[in-house]
């Protein structure tokens, strides 16, 4: 079990941003600065701007609990689906019952897009990544809840270049302006860090297989020392170290453990798995091999449509657009590739 690493290497990396899926391009419309005239739902047939037709009438609409669908096997209820459609479009139309079945069927693979990328992400993703974003997820969240001013980290930046001149060092520091981000980061991850270990109960016991504990979380020899491995590069165990630095041991594991618990705590499973489909999604688009020659047939169509159109902005050279295409055109391969195996049954 690697959980303890894992969760010490997210400390690292803890204020990377995560790129959603729905984040990862602009659509390819707005590059050439003009609204999206092909929306998802056709609204030819519902007259929204008037009182509805005789046709329209007829139709019963249900209870806002009933279930209007199930998307491989999870229910989709009338509320979801009303207001899907009404953001959708606008607010133009939100009754889903309102909608032809071609269209209410098209409504549900768009929307069932984040469920099945999150069903994807839970067989996908292993346990020490599922651990990893969750506790990614749960730092972010407790920085953002974290002050800290600009002159708290110049007091900080000050002390530091007092320190290098006492100790006649001869390296340069870095300007304030191009570290205090990062500083910043280093004293919100300090703060989140002292709030946990505040009054926080660590225990020797080193029996039955046991090293010791953690708020009566229990710390087994096996994962002590899996970390003093990879801490001394093999030269240590638990066994060998002094008790002395087998307390210190625990004091760099309880960080990690107390996150652990307080993921379980504070997360609300919503939360993980969007970021579990988040992260699922961005490998896999990352991972989606497009050619050349497939990027310059996208690229040709975007300049065909801007010269139709008779669009004032200029389109950026190849080049500049590539990497973005390839984005956009990886999610759309990723999307098709969710839907061939979609089941998505109307009720």
């Amino acid at each position: 079990m690697n959980k303890i690493l894992v969760i010490l290497s997210v400390f690292l990396g803890l204020f990377a941003s995560s790129v959603s899926a729905d984040g990862l391009t602009n659509n390819l419309n707005n590059m050439l600065n003009k609204k999206d005239t092909t929306p998802m739902v056709d609204l030819s047939n519902l007259n929204v701007n008037a009182k509805p037709k005789p046709v329209q009438s007829a139709v019963k609409t249900r209870s806002s609990k009933a279930v209007v669908a199930t998307v491989n096997g999870h229910k989709i209820i009338k509320k979801e689906a009303d207001a899907y459609l009404k953001k959708r479009t606008q607010g133009k139309v939100a009754n889903f019952d309102l909608l032809p079945k071609k269209q209410r069927i098209r409504l549900l693979q768009e929307m069932s897009i984040s469920t099945l990328a999150s069903d994807a992400a839970k067989k996908g993703l292993s346990q020490e990544e599922k651990l990893a974003i969750s506790t990614r997820v749960w730092m972010q969240k407790k920085a953002l809840e974290t002050k800290v001013s600009d002159d708290q980290v110049k007091e900080l930046y000050d002390q530091m270049e007092q320190r290098a001149k006492d100790a006649n060092s001869t390296k340069p520091i870095p300007s304030f302006n191009s570290i205090k981000d990062r500083m910043k980061m280093q004293i919100v991850e300090k703060e989140i860090i002292g709030k946990l270990m505040k009054g926080v109960e660590l225990k020797v016991i080193d029996a039955n297989m046991i090293a010791g504990s953690i708020n009566d979380v229990y710390i087994s020899i096996e994962d002590a020392d899996k970390a003093l491995h990879s801490i001394s590069k093999g030269k240590a165990t638990w066994a060998k170290v002094s008790e002395n630095d087998r307390m210190k041991l625990l004091n760099m594991i309880a960080p990690s453990k107390l996150v652990e618990e307080a993921v379980k705590k504070d997360l609300k499973s919503k939360d993980t798995e969007v970021a579990y489909s988040n992260v699922w999604m961005q490998n896999k688009i990352m991972k989606t091999e497009i050619s050349d020659k497939e990027l310059r047939s996208a690229y040709d169509k975007i300049k065909k449509s801007a010269k139709k159109a008779k669009s004032k902005q200029e389109v950026p050279e190849f080049d500049q657009l590539k990497s973005t295409l390839k984005m956009q055109m990886g999610k759309e391969k990723v999307i098709a590739d969710l839907m061939k195996n979609a089941k998505i049954k109307l009720k």
